[in-house]
This record gives structure tokens, C-alpha cells and sequence, in this order.
């Protein structure tokens, strides 16, 4: 089989992170995973492709992309440099050579970037999310209205970046501390908000006007104590104790009318923020009132075989080709374009 299509797979190379702990290197490098997923898919189906990886020099991908002329590029660059908050630029520039490509606009990614705004947005659609606050620089006016515990994390961050045991936050002096870290550190403001103690859900949606929600996956914490949350060492250090007992569960065991309450939730944050051919919802349920509540709204998430989204893509029965190849056809027909023919 061949497909009448060329591909462009354009990636940010992975490099020391621009600000913050070292460390959060490893975040950097799993889009390399990401890339060999798609490659060996697009090799399979006879898709012709260019890998495009975005290094310092943004005019050499520039020049690439125009020699090449893809019909559609897969993006997958999650930042520049080592700077997420730059991601949001990569599809804009897209955009102004004309080229179609897969996953979420310039504007959901931005907003998504900065958690604070995106809780607002949120809110003003009526879709539930944990009280917050947002402080950038600690002085003796601050003043903390929210309910102690609290999770302190960085703005404009994803991926678990600058979150550890140490973002549980019990008393204003442990949120003064973990605040004025996180200003000086990570060179943005704090985002601080409460800690909601329940069952947590990643909710992967895929389409645009009609999307699909997959089957839901539950987050399973093998220890009682507090906090209950996937840190960076639970997310990306496998030899940690935090990833040993942090397990994903696909499809969660949930009561048909908890499932219908978690998908009305996640849809409608998924549509307030804008994002479109596919996403993840991070979900917290209070234990005791069973409301979900969103922590964050994921465009354009880690699809590498062993990522929560690929897991509910393989739940739902459906193949990483028939993913990718969907992806495409949406790109392609924003972009008033056929779909490939087979």
C-alpha cells in the first residue's frame, strides 16, 4: 500500500531545558520516542516522510520545510530551545508558510501553556477546577485566601516539570518557601491551588466536531500517605519509588454515571480551550462530594507507545496507524484538502 502524500515529522531536538533543574532534561528527550512511533507507522502504511528536528536555528527548519513542500506536517515539538513557553510559536509559523499539520492551534496551545489563564477560561465556561491563585514574587502583602493543603507549581510548565513532594504544601511558611523556589528556579510565577484529595483521571479525547472521548484511565497510588499526585519522579523517573507506585488503570473501574460525568467534564474543557484533533484532560474527583474537577487541559500530548494516551487509544481498539492516519485527514481537511488517497 502507498499513499499519494509527503509528510513532514517536525520535532523540537531535545537540549538542556532553558530554566530550571537540570534534570527535567529527561522531558526533553521523550519526543524522540514520539518520533520513532510515527516514523515506523508512516513506514508502514508507504506514507513518504522528512524528519524535521527543530534545533537553535529556526530559518534552517524554515528552509527544509520549503524544499520538502509536505502535504501535511505531524507536529510534535513540544518547545524551542529548551523553552515550552515557545511552543505555541512552531504552529503559528506553520501557518504563515501555509502548511497544513496535525494537532492543537497556536492559541489553545498558549492558553493551555499558562495554567492560570486557562483555569480562568475554564471557569467562565462553567467547568469546575480547583481554587487557585497566582504570585509572582513573595512579599509580606501576599495574602493566601485558599484552603490549606495546597499544591504549588510552576505557570507556564508541563510534563510534572517543577513539581515534587515538596509542591504539597501544609502552612504559609511551606508556601512561602516552595512559592519563592519556584519564582527563582523556574523564573515564573507560582501557580497555587487546592489540593483536591480523591481519585484521579486522565481523560483522552479524540476529533473535532463530534469528538470522541477513549476509555478513561485511573491513576492508582500504591501508598496511603499524602500527597496523592503524579510528581516528575512518578512521570519520568523509573527507578524511582514514586513511578514504581504510580500506576495507570485502562479503562477505569467507574459506574456509568461517574463515566458520563467525567466525559461531560472533560468535553467541555476541551471545547472551552479550543483544542482540537486530540488531547488529554487531567481529572481529580473530590472524594467526598464525587464532583470531578480539572487540573489541566493537555493539547497536543506524549502519544509514545507507552504514554497514557496511546493506552487508551489501544483500550478503545484502535491502532496507532488508524491514529495517525486520522490526524492527517483532519489537518488535510482544514486545510480544504482531500484526504490521501489509498
Amino acid at each position: 500500500m502507498s499513499l499519494t502524500i509527503k509528510v513532514g515529522i517536525l520535532y523540537n531536538y531535545p537540549r538542556r531545558p532553558s530554566r530550571g533543574e537540570s534534570i527535567n532534561y529527561l522531558a526533553e528527550v521523550e519526543v524522540l520516542d514520539q518520533v520513532r512511533a510515527v516514523q515506523e507507522t508512516l513506514e508502514k502504511l508507504g506514507i513518504r516522510y522528512c524528519e524535521i528536528p527543530l534545533k537553535d536555528d529556526i530559518e534552517e527548519a524554515i528552509k527544509v520545510l520549503r524544499g520538502y513542500r509536505p502535504d501535511v506536517v505531524i507536529n510534535l515539538c513540544e518547545g524551542f530551545m529548551g523553552d515550552s513557553s515557545l511552543e505555541m510559536h512552531i504552529p503559528a509559523i506553520l501557518e504563515v508558510l501555509r502548511i497544513p499539520y496535525t494537532g492543537s492551534g497556536p492559541l489553545a496551545l498558549g492558553l493551555c501553556q499558562n495554567k492560570g489563564l486557562a483555569k480562568a477560561i475554564l471557569r467562565a465556561h462553567g467547568v469546575p477546577t480547583p481554587n487557585y491563585q497566582v504570585i509572582d514574587g513573595w512579599a509580606e502583602r501576599v495574602k493566601c485566601e485558599l484552603r490549606f493543603p495546597l499544591i504549588v507549581k510552576p505557570l507556564r510548565e508541563d510534563a510534572s516539570i517543577g513539581i515534587t513532594r515538596d509542591s504539597f504544601v501544609r502552612s504559609l511558611g511551606e508556601l512561602e518557601r516552595q512559592v519563592k523556589y519556584i519564582n527563582r528556579v523556574y523564573e515564573q510565577p507560582a501557580l497555587v491551588e487546592e489540593y483536591v484529595d480523591g481519585r484521579e483521571f486522565n481523560v483522552s479525547i479524540l476529533g473535532n466536531e463530534e469528538p470522541t472521548v477513549l476509555p478513561i484511565s485511573e491513576i492508582i497510588f500504591d501508598f496511603d500517605e499524602e500527597p496523592k499526585i503524579v510528581d516528575y519522579a512518578a512521570k519520568w523517573l523509573k527507578e524511582s519509588e514514586e513511578y514504581a507506585k504510580t500506576r495507570p488503570i485502562c479503562p477505569a473501574e467507574v459506574s456509568p454515571e461517574l463515566k458520563g460525568a467525567i466525559e461531560e467534564t472533560a468535553l467541555k474543557a476541551y471545547r472551552a480551550l479550543q483544542c482540537r484533533d486530540y488531547a488529554r484532560v487531567d481529572i481529580r474527583l473530590d472524594k467526598n462530594t464525587k464532583k470531578p474537577y480539572v487540573l489541566e487541559v493537555n493539547p497536543n500530548p506524549d502519544i509514545s507507545p507507552e504514554a497514557g494516551f496511546a493506552r487508551s487509544l489501544r483500550a478503545a481498539g484502535i491502532s496507532f496507524e488508524e491514529f495517525i492516519m486520522r490526524i492527517i485527514c483532519f489537518a488535510l481537511k482544514r486545510a480544504g484538502r482531500s484526504p490521501p488517497h489509498i
